[in-house]
């Protein structure tokens, strides 16, 4: 079966769910039938609604799954197409395939070590990390100032809920020390990051992407190719930094794609755009 040239997204999906939805309420309402026929029409419309909520909510999951059953291919300007699976990007250049594949890096905080030492040994193991990998690769850092009055909520917030926990562990009949020291540690640290909050410095937002190109002679080689690129990012960053990194699929590809052209030019389209 050829592939279908087609543009596809959690927008056009959940719009001809509502859309078929909406029609079968109104035939529902205005035809003539008997009562079975029209809770079968009554039944259609809720499914179609259930269907919209669904692709709303996730359709990054849905979306891929429904294109890799009808093989959908999409093409877009500039040469570039996105195959059914929806988790890479493919571009012909000069009879060579060329494989793009997202991911989204997600840095966790270490409760071991304060805000200073913390941000010095990351750029040694960042250097680290780099300095193991034998492929050029891109890691995008899109930065914005935070909520203050939020950002200083979260961190009372979790210096509350340590202090709660260390209190707790201090109460026990037999506490154990090393989980006295974490908790410590972190209070220290959520301490640490209001004294900076109270002397004027303001909180970034960031968010974190990895793009990683690898070539083949056909789309199959370079898509392999690719993952195994990513793979070891994975595995290299994640053990190296205390990163979660995740394959992109889908709509999240497909922002990350358009964010190497323009991202969001304002902190209230970027926030609506995650």
């Amino acid at each position: 079966m050829p592939a279908i040239t087609l543009g596809i997204n959690d927008k056009t999906v959940a719009a001809a769910a509502l859309g078929i939805a909406f029609l079968t309420a109104i035939m529902g309402v205005q035809a003539n039938i008997p009562g079975v026929f029209k809770i079968v029409v009554v039944g259609f419309c809720v499914l179609s609604l259930i269907l919209s909520a669904v692709v709303y909510q996730v359709g990054f999951i849905v979306l891929p799954f429904i294109t890799r059953i009808l093989k959908v291919r999409e093409i877009r300007s500039g040469g570039f197409e996105i195959p059914p699976s929806q988790d890479v990007v493919l571009k012909n250049v000069g009879g060579f395939y060329y494989a793009a594949q997202f991911m989204y890096a997600k840095l966790y905080e270490s409760a071991t070590a304060g805000v200073e030492e913390e941000q010095s040994s990351y750029m040694d193991l960042w250097e680290r990390a780099v300095a193991s990998v034998d492929f050029p690769f891109k890691f995008c850092v899109l930065s914005y100032l935070d909520d203050i009055l939020k950002f200083r909520e979260d961190v009372e917030t979790k210096r509350a809920a340590a202090q709660l926990k260390l209190g707790r562990e201090r109460e026990k009949p037999r506490p154990d020390a090393l989980t006295i020291d974490r908790w410590e540690r972190e209070v220290a640290k959520q301490n640490e990051l209001l004294a900076r909050l109270s002397s004027g410095e303001k909180p970034l937002g960031t968010l974190m992407y990895v793009m990683t190109i690898a070539i083949g002679v056909s789309p199959e080689a370079a898509i392999a190719a690719a993952k195994g690129q990513s793979s070891e990012l994975k595995a290299t960053f994640s053990n190296a930094l205390n990163l979660e990194i995740i394959e992109l699929k889908g709509e999240d590809m497909k922002k990350c794609l358009d964010w190497e052209i323009a991202f969001p030019p304002t902190l209230k389209d970027l926030k609506g755009s995650i």
